[in-house]
């Protein structure tokens, strides 16, 4: 009856951190969950007007503050990058590719989370570690055919749950092939860096 009542609380917790993006997979699953009224500040145009879309627009607002700080703005939320002290800046939080690193992880671990609540799988936690090395050689101005950003990164997934090994495998492959930030790490992403309207 406790774990039970355990992973019934933690269904419960995780439902309200997703409804926001159940939309999103709706498609996929055939699960049709309708947001309720304050839910729809994450809602496309088209989707308030009754039409049928799995868009989610995103507009993240940076500009620097103390030092090396960049700081982000988004629904509300703050976000802090920072340097560290080698390179003359404060320390105070993580890089953008530590950022990164955390964003690919954290989307591993609520896709998993959210695969769970739709196909009703008693999971009780769900962990990941994130690791990558980065060579900052071609970003200080050397000659090096060495890329930028990562040469690769490994995510381990810990899953507390009675799975047996195979089904942990097949669960692993659906939080990649369902996972945002797997698809744009994997798969070449269009980017358009220019300027804004003064």
């Amino acid at each position: 009856m406790k774990k039970q009542a355990f992973v019934e609380s933690a269904r419960n917790r995780s439902l309200m951190t997703a409804i926001s993006v159940l939309f999103m997979f709706s498609m996929i699953f055939g699960y049709n969950t309708p947001l309720k009224a304050e839910d729809t500040s994450s809602v496309s145009p088209a989707e308030k007007n009754g039409q049928n879309t799995t868009t989610y627009p995103v507009r993240v607002e940076i500009k620097e503050t103390k030092n090396r700080i960049v700081e982000g703005s988004v629904r509300g939320h703050k976000l802090y990058v920072d340097q560290p002290k080698e390179f003359g800046a404060d320390d105070t939080a993580p890089t953008p590719p530590e950022t990164l690193a955390f964003a690919l992880g954290a989307c591993v671990v609520s896709t998993g989370r959210l695969l769970a609540i739709l196909n009703k799988l008693e999971i009780r936690s769900i962990s990941a570690t994130v690791e990558g090395e980065l060579d900052f050689a071609k970003a200080l101005g050397m000659q090096t055919e060495k890329r930028l950003g990562y040469s690769g990164l490994k995510v381990s997934v810990k899953i507390d749950s009675e799975m047996t090994a195979e089904e942990e495998k097949k669960f692993l492959a659906d939080i990649s092939a369902h996972c945002p930030m797997c698809d744009n790490l994997a798969n070449a992403t269009p980017i358009a860096i220019e300027a804004a309207a003064k």
